[in-house]
């Protein structure tokens, strides 16, 4: 044997093992699991619900865009009053926003689906569902109906409470 290296004989090194790397995967699943939460729409309106004895749910999972009427909450009133106002996800716009704010819905149904063809059919069939206040006055919903036919948005949904 001799004690020095000529570079004839290299040094092999053991590969990392991967033995343990399924439990550290579920471990790391299941901490974000239980710290993350879903993200819910913040509503900036006060909407109180009517009530309506002719209920039904929606049955197959269409894509849906919200809106909401109803009057800002306290601390938004000073910024845009104590009238009706629009709310489209989490923001508060005007009625002419709403053809852009479903433009962008359609775009984004059909970026989802890989499939263009299926993309296209799943975003003409998406369903407006209005979340209006009762005190709201018809003139506002009917505008709101008016922009909604202007964009081609024909299906069109009231979320109610289901009672007498």
């Amino acid at each position: 044997m001799s004690k020095f290296n000529d570079g004839k004989k290299q040094r092999i090194e053991p590969g990392i093992s991967t033995a343990s790397l399924p439990d550290i995967v579920f471990m790391l699943l299941f901490f974000f699991m239980v710290a993350t939460k879903t993200r819910e729409n913040t509503s900036s309106l006060i909407v109180t619900l009517p009530s309506a004895t002719e209920t039904g749910k929606l049955e197959d999972k269409t894509p849906t865009a919200y809106i909401q009427l109803g009057v800002p909450t306290k601390k938004l009133q000073k910024v845009y009053g104590d009238k009706t106002s629009i709310q489209l996800n989490d923001a508060i716009k005007s009625k002419k926003d709403i053809r852009m704010f479903l433009d962008d819905k359609r775009a984004s149904i059909k970026a989802s689906y890989p499939d263009a063809q299926i993309g296209a059919s799943k975003a003409k069939k998406m369903v407006v569902c209005l979340k209006v206040d009762k005190k709201t006055k018809l003139g506002v919903v009917s505008e709101v109906k008016e922009e909604l036919r202007d964009a081609s948005a024909l299906k069109v949904n009231y979320i109610v409470n289901e009672g007498k």
